[in-house]
């Protein structure tokens, strides 16, 4: 019987809330201590983001593994709670859903078996538990209607509707600490699942809910250490625990953290912060050496057990039937080779290092060469009702799983399965050149309420490309949209296949849920279903497919100063690679404006220190960024008089292959000079010549009246206070901004600059991504 209690979540400032525990009492022991001291070692592991990840995947090197599996996860922990009793168990959500193939074939049943005999104590729940909806999330909790039953708690303290989950859950230790779990979720919830899903259910902003709770549970002494279960980005998380919260252990964005160790909160006290990554990469141990004397935490780290110790362990005998099992059942069809001579491809990756050991987390935030290929089957695979083509394809980076490894270059059934594994319809909707390039937009996200990632991008058919300023405004960034190699007709009608989820509005691309568009949301099912099969069909009609060998959409920041003839410019790109080895990462590309050209080193780091926040440049501006290089020309006019010449800005790889072509329509308009007035042919010797020495002294003074940048325009677009530095990827400030020069009589009568495409400010200021 499920010992839930839930309370009605309403204002912490206005109501008083009676929060209810989740009881386990653990059988008497004598205090885990050292030389007779009060000091008590607790041992907290925790696991997050295993998405049904149950069976042990070898690492490249001989006796390495990448991810340990389920039976090598139970086993550790087992082990190690004999070695030392006061140790327990926690997942971190997201525990099922998007899962491969061996257990989301059968609805994710065999992981919620495994996890039943692992000891697990309780669960915070994650997004992905709402997958299948509500009432199958119910029905798992029931063990009804073909799930099996989870015989562990949840816990969402910040969600109302749903009884099944708890709000927190106390454990007494055998050396009789007490140890608080409180589990709660970021209010983000619905932006991550299909419109709808989560419709009669409501979540509540979560710190003040777990902040509140702690002090409660503390003053009132039903808790001598609280452990914050919150499923978010720790980095962005930890800052904002309340005095009473000890530790937090955190998810979703499966990112590993093992170095925030006793760092300071926000309000200055001191917490220790982990996430252990996702699909079993790790395990983590958030230790708490709590003083039973004083009653208070002595110290806390986080202790990182990676896959190839977890499995150094052995298998758990129970666990490891069961996982057996589930991969006999599958392995038949699983195995099915769907086509020959496919190649790599990749999601995006970033990276971080400490003390010399490289870290590989995803990154939802760059352009990756899978989630082209998907891009192009969602263009490629079917028509519409019409029989007619499809003109754009479309895919949400976090549809997309894992990587395509085809061994031997043979594609399978659980190839497909394992990058593709929502089961989503597929269908297209229509929409305006204008509302795709809003759409494009809104890849930038607001973190905390959009999403807990600064971009999620989309991947995209090959037959569109498109620029982005990283340093203007959100939804001001988008700079040039070519379909088909011609600039994007804003009043035009084209359609746009992709995954139902993500065309219903998913993922907080809310321009999708204009009701222009989703009225024309249309399902294909004939004669296939789900996306994972329509991707088959693909492969089958393209089996030879090979990863693209440029990148279709570049950050370009673009500084254009004039003085007389001359023209200057100040050049800057971002997001120019991809991420993985093999793949399209230059190490150097060519700049030109008009004439002038130059090469520019690429910098393609894959850290970042501001990757979690608003600040980020890799996960939210791409990798592969240049610093700002210089071009001077002239603005030489071949136009009739009065008339303009184009100055075109391109990019090209190493091998010529162009990046930004001329067709995107960005660089410069060179306004030519006014024919002579007739009175002026009259008159003759050097009066007959423009720039007489009285006018050039004149000219040579500035003209205030013509300045850029004047105090009232500073004042006006300048920096404001949380506005983001321009910054590249490594923290340090851009440089080589040229500053403008006021236009000056004698040069506004030869040249007028006009920016293409790339805003129309004589200045480019820069604003902060908010």
């Amino acid at each position: 019987m499920r010992n839930h209690a839930r309370f009605a979540v309403g204002s912490l400032a206005t109501a008083a809330l009676a929060f209810a525990p989740l009881t386990a009492m653990a059988a008497p022991a004598g205090s885990e201590t050292t030389g007779g001291s009060d000091v008590v070692t607790l041992d907290l592991y925790n696991l997050t983001d295993i998405h049904g990840h149950i069976e042990a995947v070898p690492g490249k090197a001989e006796g390495t593994y990448k991810e340990a599996g389920l039976a090598a996860a139970s086993c550790y922990f087992k082990q190690a709670k004999k070695a030392n009793p006061n140790s327990q168990l926690t997942l971190l959500g997201d525990n099922i859903g998007a899962s491969p193939f061996t257990s989301g074939s059968d609805n994710d049943n065999p992981t919620i078996a495994a996890l039943n005999e692992m000891e697990v104590f309780a669960s915070t729940i994650g997004n992905h538990e709402f997958d299948k909806g509500v009432p199958a999330l119910k029905d798992r909790f029931a063990g009804k209607n073909g799930f099996t039953q989870i015989k562990f708690d949840y816990l969402g303290a910040n969600v109302e509707g749903l009884k099944e989950l708890g709000s927190y859950k106390i454990w007494t230790s055998p050396s009789g600490v007490k140890v608080a779990f409180i589990g709660a979720i970021e209010d983000d919830v619905a932006t991550k699942l299909a419109p709808g899903t989560v419709d009669m259910l409501k979540f509540n902003k979560p710190v003040p809910i777990i902040n509140s709770l702690a002090t409660k549970l503390k003053a009132e002494k039903k808790a001598d250490v609280v452990i914050a279960m919150f499923d978010n980005d720790v980095e962005r998380s930890y800052p904002l625990m309340g005095k009473d919260v000890d530790g937090i252990m955190g998810g979703d964005t499966h990112k590993p953290y093992f170095d925030f160790n006793m760092v300071k909160a926000n309000d200055g006290h001191t917490i220790t912060a982990t996430a252990s990554g996702s699909f079993t990469d790790n395990m983590s141990n958030l230790q708490i050496k709590f003083d039973k004397a004083t009653g208070k935490v002595v110290e806390s780290k986080a202790i990182k057990i990676d896959a190839t110790t977890l499995v150094g362990c052995g298998e758990d005998p129970a666990v490891k039937a069961i996982v057996d099992k589930a991969v006999a059942k599958a392995k038949e069809a699983k195995a099915k080779v769907v086509t020959e001579g496919t190649g790599n491809f990749y999601r995006g990756i970033q990276t971080t290092t400490k003390d010399g050991k490289v870290t590989v987390g995803e990154n939802r935030g760059t352009e990756s060469t899978l989630g082209s290929l998907i891009g192009d089957a969602m263009k490629g695979a079917f028509k519409d009702l019409d029989g007619k083509p499809i003109d754009i394809g479309i895919i949400n980076a976090g549809g997309i799983r894992a990587d395509l490894e085809p061994k031997d270059g043979k594609v399978t059934v659980g190839d497909i399965f394992a990058f593709m594994p929502f089961s989503n319809e597929v269908g297209y909707v229509k929409m305006t050149g204008a509302q795709f390039t809003t759409l494009l937009e809104q890849q930038w996200k607001t973190l905390g309420k959009d999403s807990s990632r600064p971009m999620l991008k989309l991947g995209l058919s090959s037959n569109v490309k498109y620029t982005y300023d990283p340093t203007k405004p959100m939804g001001e960034r988008i700079t040039s949209v070519l379909i088909d190699n011609m600039p994007i007709d804003p009043a035009k009608v084209y359609s746009v296949g992709s995954v139902t989820f993500l065309l219903a509005g998913g993922d907080s691309f809310d321009v999708l849920k204009d009701p222009s568009i989703a009225k024309t949301l249309t399902t294909v099912s004939n004669p296939l279903a789900l996306d994972r099969e329509w991707m088959e069909s693909y492969l089958k009609a393209n089996p030879k497919v090979q990863p693209r060998t440029v990148t279709q959409s570049t950050g370009i920041t673009f500084e254009p100063t004039v003085k007389g003839t001359d023209v200057e410019a100040t050049v800057a790109l971002r997001g120019l690679s991809f991420t993985h080895e093999g793949e399209f990462m230059p190490k150097e590309v060519t700049i030109k404006l008009g004439d002038a050209s130059a090469k520019v080193a690429v910098n393609n780091t894959l850290e970042d220190a501001n990757a979690a926040n608003e600040n980020a440049v890799i996960t939210a501006d791409g990798v592969g960024f240049t610093e700002p290089v210089m071009l001077q020309t002239k603005a030489v006019c071949t136009a009739p008089a009065g008339g303009t010449v184009h100055l075109p800005l391109t990019v090209t790889a190493p091998d010529g292959t162009e990046i930004v072509s001329a067709a995107a329509g960005l660089g410069m308009d060179a306004m030519c000079p006014a024919a002579p007035k007739a009175d002026d042919k009259n008159k003759g010797g050097q009066n007959d010549q423009s720039g007489t020495d009285d006018q050039q002294k004149k000219d040579d003074q500035p003209n205030k009246d013509d300045q850029s940048g004047t105090k009232d325009q500073k004042s006006q677009h300048g920096n404001n206070p949380g506005d983001k530095p321009n910054t590249n990827a490594n923290g340090k400030p851009n440089t080589g901004s040229m500053p403008m020069t006021g236009v000056d009589a004698a040069s506004a009568s030869l040249a007028m600059l006009v920016l293409l495409g790339l805003g129309g400010a004589a200045i480019s200021v820069r604003k902060a991504r908010k």
